[in-house]
């Protein structure tokens, strides 16, 4: 997965042109109804991610922990990889200042764009269906289904994937799309520094004073649950603090977890439960999965839905906790953790994880802790949920206006560029009767720039053209309702750029200017 994750950024390769066009295979539209390569591998990727987020959950079930369990094994994993959207575009971020340079700025739009449509629309039906999710499925596939977003890296890591053409094509003018970025980033940059700033403070205020949990029994029972739940040589330390008032576990990496009680007494039968509640979390990740679901709140900061559906999110977590710790639980105890949670109020800040839960979701925890329903877990939901994320990605991008001069001659003015060779469907190579009447021609041409990549399958008719200029040899296409231009025997990213012809192309004025040899 990092080998895919790294593909969009590497070094872009030497353009090489093609003379069937970028997309030679026929898409859905094609004789036959055949596919193109690429949407059979997206397919083939769909079905495999959708098997295996239908198993994703049985998987997941704890796993009994013993002596002769060999190799440390942990009761609870998490159920993703965290990092992968957020590490990925991190990444994308780091080679902007070599991808803008080489015509690189579209392809990041296109992705930008798709990974917000993508996310506010997914989040918002989660958020519709929620009530009759919560009602049928157990917490654990609602937290999956939260988390699945996670995934959309794949979709953007390759051009394996690549749509032949968006359905639906959103036009905003150049300047507007180049503002409205500056404001995201912005915006971006503002919500989760503030949350990274917010964690990092709570962090320190609590763990400043904190102490290490000196009492015997209590040091006893945490050494006996650490081995209950795998981790007999992981350093877990159990502190006290005056600055809590409720038990907490806080901390994005291995090496950096603390578990914090309160300065107060609980019976043993308490601290069991607490402690589980925690190793729970620790297990699973908990507090790395707050951290993506805050990640995608600041990616769309400016959608309120997205700000619900954090929300929602992580009561599905404390929701799938609490079923974790009570399983196997008689009716006493389960009365005994919904006293615990009433008697348990407090402080919730940054990435952490805690016991206490806010006025609106105690309720929904009480009446789950108190009168319990056979709920199912349903692999199917997520399975078919990442089907249809892998396989609608992409469907919809954005464009703006930009003339044949800035494409096809681009940094100089026309004069400086001559035509080196031409080539047309049908006819082969061509000789130019008025090349300055043709170039005129290309430079006054009404196109728009498509944010992302698509291949754009084979059309009837085909004008390529090398082009000799200041900076080297240059290579345009020119179809029915699309072009393409980028510079031969230089790294450019301009290669996977395509612009929709916006007034359709004059054939029969090009081939009155062309004579073939």
């Amino acid at each position: 997965m990092r080998r895919q994750s790294a593909r969009l950024c590497r070094r872009p390769v030497r353009q090489r042109p093609n003379p069937g066009g970028a997309g030679s295979a026929a898409g859905f539209a094609g004789k036959g109804c055949t596919m193109s390569p690429e949407m059979t591998y997206r397919l083939i990727l769909a079905l495999v991610m959708g098997l295996l987020f239908t198993e994703l959950l049985y998987w997941k079930r704890p796993r009994p922990v013993t002596a002769f369990s060999g190799k440390e094994k942990h009761r609870y994993t998490p159920y993703f990889a965290y990092w992968l959207l957020p590490g990925f575009l991190f990444l994308i971020v780091c080679f902007l200042p070599l991808m803008l340079p080489r015509g690189g700025g579209s392809s990041l739009l296109g992705l930008l764009f798709q990974t917000f449509l993508h996310l506010a629309l997914y989040n918002s039906l989660l958020l519709l269906l929620l009530p009759l999710l919560r009602r049928f499925l157990q917490p654990q596939t609602c937290v999956v289904l939260w988390l699945l977003p996670n995934y959309l890296y794949l979709c953007m890591s390759s051009e394996n994937f690549q749509l032949d053409r968006p359905l639906l094509i959103l036009r905003l003018p150049a300047a507007a799309i180049r503002i409205g970025c500056w404001v995201w980033a912005a915006g971006f940059a503002v919500v989760l520094g503030w949350k990274i700033f917010s964690h990092l403070r709570f962090r320190h205020r609590i763990l400043k004073d904190a102490l290490a949990a000196a009492d015997p029994s209590t040091a006893r029972l945490w050494e006996e649950l650490r081995q209950w739940a795998g981790y007999s040589s992981k350093r877990l330390p159990l502190l006290v603090s005056p600055a809590v008032s409720t038990p907490l576990s806080i901390g994005l990496f291995p090496s950096t977890i603390r578990v914090v009680l309160p300065q107060r007494d609980y019976t043993q039968r308490e601290l069991d439960l607490i402690l589980r509640h925690e190793l729970v979390h620790i297990g699973r990740g908990d507090s790395t999965a707050k951290f993506f679901l805050t990640f995608c709140t600041a990616l769309c900061w400016f959608n309120p839905l997205m700000w619900a559906a954090m929300k929602q999110g992580s009561e599905d977590l404390e929701l799938s906790c609490d079923q974790e710790v009570l399983d196997g639980s008689d009716e006493e105890g389960r009365r005994e953790y919904a006293r615990l949670l009433l008697r348990t109020t407090g402080e919730q800040a940054g990435f952490t994880t805690c016991l206490s839960a806010s006025a609106a979701s105690l309720r929904r925890r009480l009446q789950r802790v108190l009168h319990p329903v056979r709920r199912f877990i349903c692999g199917i939901s997520a399975g078919l949920a990442a089907f249809g994320l892998v396989m609608t990605f992409g469907w919809a991008t954005l464009a703006y206006d930009i003339t044949g001069q800035e494409v096809f001659f681009p940094g100089d003015t026309r004069e400086h560029w001559s035509i080196s060779s031409i080539g047309l469907t049908d006819a082969g190579n061509c000789q130019a009767t008025d090349p300055e009447a043709l170039m005129d021609y290309l430079a006054g041409l009404e196109l728009e720039c498509l944010a992302g990549q698509y291949t754009f399958p084979r059309q009837e008719r085909e004008l390529s053209i090398f082009l000799s200029g200041p900076d080297g040899v240059r290579f345009l296409s020119i179809r029915d309702d699309v072009a393409q231009s980028f510079p031969l025997g230089t790294a450019s990213y301009e290669g996977g750029n395509r612009y929709l012809v916006a007034g359709g192309v004059n054939w029969t004025y090009i081939e009155s200017l062309l004579n073939p040899e």
